[in-house]
């Protein structure tokens, strides 16, 4: 229990100060890849994935965990609870109530920290394991180009500009 509360800490607090670390940077470029630019779904999600994958890649230097099907699943509930969870909320309150998308992230944080250690215990074989790998490399990826190159999709849209990613908020474009 202790290790589920210290995770949910470890994701809860990045994630808030991921979602303010931008601005605080002073909007810089590189702070933004990781860290919200603006209020979209998309930049949610990243602040989510953000601790994860740093908490992963700790794990995976100290204890040598190779559980790429654990961290897989993690990264796609966390971000499929998000997008559920968002649209619950427009489909009730329509782009009202902000802080109903704070509980949301936490709720999706406290959730992820059971997982993490219900899959823990989770011992799947190598090529499992490997195929595991792609969706965790492709969601990287995505998680690296999205804030710079944005879909024109509701998902990466700003609601309070407008805009989508990184480059409305940057005197220079990337």
């Amino acid at each position: 229990m202790n290790k589920i509360i210290l995770l949910f800490l470890i994701y809860s607090l990045s994630g808030t100060i991921l979602h303010f670390l931008f601005n605080l940077s002073k909007k810089n470029i590189v702070v933004g890849i990781f860290a919200a630019v603006n209020e979209s779904v998309w930049e949610h999600i990243k602040i989510l994935l953000t601790p994860i994958f740093i908490y992963s890649f700790i794990d995976f230097l100290i204890n040598k965990n190779y559980n790429f099907f654990q961290l897989s699943v993690e990264i796609a509930v966390g971000m499929l609870l998000i997008v559920v969870l968002y649209e619950i909320k427009v489909l009730f309150f329509k782009d009202k109530y902000g802080f109903i998308n704070i509980i949301c992230f936490y709720i999706v944080c406290l959730i992820l920290s059971i997982l993490h250690y219900k899959l823990n215990n989770i011992r799947v074989d190598s090529y499992a394991n490997g195929i595991s790998l792609i969706p965790v490399i492709i969601t990287l990826i995505m998680y690296l180009t999205f804030t710079i190159f944005p879909l024109k999709h509701k998902y990466f849209k700003d609601p309070i500009t407008g805009t989508y990613g990184i480059n409305s908020h940057v005197k220079k474009s990337v």
